[in-house]
Parts: C-alpha cells; structure tokens; sequence
C-alpha cells in the first residue's frame, strides 16, 4: 500500500495537475493506494502522523509537492524505522530533489518509487527555539536565520510568486526580493556555539544557514559541500560585509563560489546554538515558523529512509 500525501495547490496548481498523471498510471496498473490532500498550512503534518498511527510495520509514504509539503510530513513521522518516504516533487523550488537528482516528470519519479533501485539514509536537522514556548521544528534540507530566513519570509506573502509559478517563473520573485533585501536588512552581532564547545561572537551578521542538502532558494548552492548522510550540519555564516560587496557576493552563490569570499566562513558541525542581538525570521526548508533571537540547530540522530 502507497500513502500519497498531496499538496493539490503547490506551484500554483502544478500539484494537482501532477496528481491527475500520477492517479492515471496507478490505476493502469492496477496499484493499491490511498491518497489525501492537504486543505491548510499544517494538514500534511496531521496527515503523516495519521498513516504513521493507522497500522504496524512499514508504510510508503509518497510526498506530492514541494519542499514546504515534505518538511510538513518529516514533522509528522515519529517512528523513522516503520517509514520509506517517496517524493514527486511539484512545488516551485524543489532543492531536495535537485540534491537528490530525483527526476522532475511526475512518470518518472513514480516509476523510481514503485520500482526502487535503492534506498538512501538520510540527514535531517532540527531546530530549537531557546527564547520562546514554541515546539521545535524539523527539516530535511535547509533552515537559516537571518537574510535568507528574511527573503523566504517575504516570499511566503508575496501574491506575485503564486502569479508567476502559473508560467514557471516562480524564481524570479526570489531572485527580486533576494536583491531588495540586501538593501533594506539590518545585520546584526551573534554569537556562535559550535557543538556546545567552541563559542565566538561576529559583528554585522547577515546570515547564519544550517544545512543538511547544498541546496535553498531554488536551487542556490549555499552549502555546496554539504553531505546529506555524514551526521552533519554544514553551515554557511556571512558576516562583516558592506552593502555594496554583498551584492557582489549575490551571483556568486549561484555558482557555490560565495564560499571563497572573506566574511563568509563555512563549518561542519552537529550542533550550533545561535543568538541574535534582536528576533529575526526563522526558516525551515523554506518556510518561515518563527521570528527568534535564540536558536538551536542539531543533527536529529535517526535518518530517513527514502525511495530512490
């Protein structure tokens, strides 16, 4: 039995057009499973929980959307050995299934979950917010605070992407606001915890990115070494910076060269602590949970198995 969890509305519509190909071929082939769409943010998370608490033994759970839908069901799977998740990615940024080089035609990434090569264990993170009463919040690829926290929070609001994903142009609103917000954003000192040991403090941060996939923002390469099944965070920090040479820095990143610059420091760890001078957005996998000035981010010890 396949548990398909989907988003019918991820990129614009895009989700339910891939549904109707997908629901067509297992039907031809006569393939046991059911299928739920989520209906508001949160649903997916409700949804995993539910297939994870309907039987005993393993469950295949198949992800139709985008990164947002599958950091949504990564929250609702507590019992990691009784999973293999799948996914069909149809949402406008789809940095796990470019780590992954899952295939982008709905066809074939269902033909690679219904005949499985292999199997891959995977990292996935945590984050933990220190200053407030709020439940921690897993991902499975990407988190960050600070500037690329700041431009998925403003995405998430803009009316203009969801106009723009209806012609695949989705990327451009982060591309847009990406700029605008290296005009406008205020950076501020941190100070850094590595595996609860080593502890520095940096002047006029910008961002501070956890990363477990190379990928965010569409496919920028903010952590081009990162391994996504070494145990570690690989994370990207940017500090120090004028405004000027941080918009040199900008293209930069889409080619992973950013990581050559001075004032962007890269290191491995499994956890970092990180604090703010004042609250700022909060990102994971591109969504935005939180506003926090205090955050933990850690390595979860069990990994994902998922179809390939």
């Amino acid at each position: 039995m396949y548990y398909f969890i989907i988003n019918p509305k991820s990129s614009s519509g895009k989700g339910m057009k891939f549904w109707w190909i997908v629901k067509d071929e297992l039907d031809k082939n006569h393939i046991s499973y059911s299928s739920s769409f989520t209906k508001y943010p949160g649903h997916a998370t409700e949804l995993a929980k539910e297939v994870c608490n309907s039987s005993e033994g393993i469950k295949n759970i198949i992800v139709l959307g985008g990164d947002g839908t599958l950091n949504e069901v990564i929250n609702g799977i507590d019992n990691y050995k009784e999973v293999l998740l799948g996914y069909i990615p149809s949402g406008s940024s789809n940095d796990l299934a470019r780590s992954l080089h899952i295939p982008k035609d709905p066809l074939k990434a269902l033909h690679n979950i219904l005949n499985p090569k292999n199997f891959k264990y995977l990292d996935h993170g945590k984050i933990t917010f220190l200053d407030m009463e709020k439940s921690p919040r897993k991902f499975c690829c990407s988190s960050g605070i600070g500037y690329d926290a700041n431009v998925c929070f403003e995405v998430q609001a803009s009316t203009l992407k969801k106009k723009l994903n209806r012609f695949g142009a989705g990327k451009f609103v982060y591309f847009a606001i990406a700029i605008k917000q290296v005009l406008t954003i205020k950076r501020q000192d941190a100070t850094i915890t590595l595996d609860g040991i080593k502890k520095k403090s940096y002047k006029k941060v910008l961002l501070v990115s956890p990363m477990i996939h190379p990928y965010e923002g569409g496919g920028l390469p903010m952590a081009p070494k990162a391994d996504p099944c070494d145990g570690k965070l690989s994370v990207c920090l940017v500090h120090g910076m004028s405004r000027l040479r941080t918009m040199i820095l900008l293209p930069t990143i889409m080619l992973g060269k950013h990581i050559l610059f001075r004032g962007v420091e890269r290191f491995e760890c499994e956890t970092i602590e990180i604090k703010f001078e004042k609250p700022a957005p909060v990102h994971t996998d591109g969504e935005t949970p939180a506003i926090s000035s205090h955050i933990k981010a850690s390595v979860i010890p069990e990994q994902i198995r998922m179809i390939l």
